[in-house]
């Protein structure tokens, strides 16, 4: 049998991540099998482990590909947002956009990020670090912006950028997780219209 290339090997490895976020999300760590993995990915369980030596590797992956992704897009919407040197109109409407594919989505899944945090971070130390390391990137981008607002005037400067975007973050994902108890992004919505209107207001 003809071995596979490694454009091959990569692409199949790309579709095993695109279809572990979906799983991930809606299924949760526990609940997501490397069989159920395999098959909606069209490959063999036992070629799962050319990829990936176990599902705790495999999601560790996931949470790094899906922090990737999403951080670029965001960071997308925020460039699209930045013309008018308001940072902290730029970072609501940001916010916004990226609500928009909640409020799209048939499914209102939340961020993978914030779901695998209630469920794995005690139980997999490999996840808990993937977890941290992905946050603290997007805290670290969102810390930079809100300086430059403090140094611009379109944000307060009576508390550090470091402790509101970790606020604007806990917030953030606080929100999310009501949007998939009542399957709606209105609390994403109203929180984020609280904290950049009125919170962050100089």
């Amino acid at each position: 049998m003809a071995r596979r290339s490694s454009a091959d090997m990569e692409k199949t490895r790309q579709i095993l991540l695109e279809q572990g976020i979906l799983l991930l999300q809606e299924h949760g760590y526990n609940a997501t099998g490397i069989q159920e993995i395999a098959t909606v990915a069209q490959i063999p369980k036992g070629s799962f482990y050319n990829y990936f030596s176990s599902k705790e590797d495999f999601a560790v992956d996931v949470i790094r590909y899906y922090a990737k992704k999403t951080l670029g897009e965001w960071l997308g919407f925020l460039k699209e947002e930045n013309g008018n040197n308001d940072t902290r109109k730029a970072l609501y409407s940001s916010f916004l956009a990226a609500t928009e594919k909640y409020r799209c989505a048939t499914l209102k899944k939340g961020c993978l990020l914030g779901t695998l945090a209630a469920e794995i971070s005690e139980a997999s130390e490999g996840c808990r670090l993937a977890l941290q390391e992905s946050i603290s990137e997007f805290k670290t981008v969102l810390s930079e912006q809100i300086l430059l607002g403090q140094q611009t005037g379109s944000v307060r400067k009576d508390i550090e950028a470091h402790r509101l975007a970790a606020f604007v973050w806990d917030s953030w994902q606080g929100s999310l997780l009501r949007m998939k108890v009542i399957k709606s992004v209105e609390p994403v919505q109203e929180n984020l219209e609280i904290v950049f209107n009125n919170l962050l207001r100089p």
